[in-house]
């Protein structure tokens, strides 16, 4: 067995214990729980989520520095209890004072048969996607036997019912989840951003920031206040769509950001101008919203590639014909805008896009000139 040494903490009446100690071998002393399965007061367990933190720590050396919270249970015929146990030494102080004080610890087993006796002698409260991440099923490679990988613990003593109502409430009531706009922001500060994140925050970033942009102050970049603002993280989503990497015109000739940007800010006042709306004043219509501008940006490229295969310059008289064009394919007597079913979710709007662009190809007199390369920004 091996000592694990523990700080006793006092709240009130009620009481806990910290400590550290290997997952490797706490995720052992839990019960085996199946990816999937319904548990009493916690989420399944997911196994994407646990291939990410054992990537995470193993591939990428991550660290995990909060704290799981952890429970015993009591002693039966299938397990023994983990018990903390407690002794007084003599501590001096530099003044040469010598003291006794208590001092907190449990014997938590390390060999295999150890290990037999008290499988299923932990509950856990918080954190069991960190800890089941270092199970023999899911542990990345790279985390080999001989690294030594801690982890803090809180453990609670064999909680009575309220203790757990308790803990319940703090773990997934109580707490405040951090925005992933925030998070996108914390990220792109120390350097931790995912490959799309990374191709389009400097564009978001630019069209946020430059004079000449219809979204200069609308798009909210962390947690600033701005009343029907644009959501970074949201943006960055639909510059996914608006530049498709295996797009081969637009990659050869929107091939910076700043070019891209120039391109998108030409587009937008387009938009604004054909309607007589403004990015920078929303109001209650449907094409300053955030579905609106998504089904905006996704036609983009169509506009884009016209522009070059016909040889017309990118401006306001040319986004203004392709608008009037796009509505009179769809032989309505509704505008664009007007029909809410096709703004009501992400999953709308890329329907409808689709569905029009299809249209709109069917009803266009295509006419292509392979001559040499057209510049419509010039």
């Amino acid at each position: 067995m091996k000592r694990i040494d523990l700080v006793k903490i006092n709240q009130r009446n009620d009481e806990f214990y910290v400590g550290k100690a290997d997952p490797r071998i706490l995720v052992q002393l839990a019960d085996d729980i199946q990816v999937g399965e319904v548990q009493d007061a916690q989420r399944p367990l997911e196994k994407k989520h646990l291939e990410e933190i054992a990537k995470y720590v193993g591939e990428e050396s991550g660290i995990l520095p909060q704290s799981v919270l952890l429970s015993t249970k009591q002693e039966n015929q299938f397990h023994k209890q983990i018990k903390i146990e407690a002794e007084d030494v003599d501590v001096t102080y530099p003044d040469g004072e010598t003291k006794k004080e208590k001092r907190y610890y449990a014997l938590i087993p390390e060999t295999p048969q150890e290990l037999a006796k008290y499988r299923g002698t932990i509950d856990i409260i918080d954190g069991q996607h960190r800890l089941f991440s270092f199970s023999d099923n899911f542990r990345s490679i790279e985390l080999k036997d001989s690294d030594v990988f801690e982890i803090a613990f809180c453990l609670f003593v064999t909680p009575r019912i309220r203790e757990r109502q308790q803990l319940f409430m703090v773990t997934n009531e109580k707490q405040k989840a951090v925005s992933g706009n925030l998070l996108l922001w914390l990220r792109e500060k120390l350097g931790l951003l995912e490959d799309n994140e990374k191709r389009f925050y400097p564009i978001v970033n630019s069209l946020n920031t430059e004079e000449f942009s219809p979204l200069k102050g609308r798009i909210i970049q962390s947690a600033e206040k701005i009343s029907k603002g644009y959501k970074a993280k949201e943006m960055i989503k639909i510059l996914g769509k608006t530049f498709p990497e295996n797009n081969v015109i637009i990659s050869q000739s929107l091939s910076t950001d700043e070019k891209k940007v120039s391109a998108l800010c030409k587009y937008l006042n387009g938009w604004e101008k054909y309607y007589d709306l403004s990015f920078q004043r929303p109001d209650k219509d449907t094409m300053t919203k955030i579905s609106g501008l998504r089904y905006i940006m996704w036609w983009f490229p169509i506009f884009w590639e016209t522009a070059i295969n016909e040889r017309r310059a990118f401006d306001d008289t040319y986004i203004g014909s392709m608008i009037e064009e796009i509505q009179d394919s769809l032989d309505s007597e509704y505008k664009i805008f007007d029909i809410s079913a096709n703004f009501r979710g992400e999953g709308a709007t890329d329907k409808a896009v689709k569905d029009h662009i299809n249209i709109w190809k069917a009803y266009h007199s295509l006419h292509q000139n392979s001559a040499q390369p057209f510049d419509p920004l010039a």
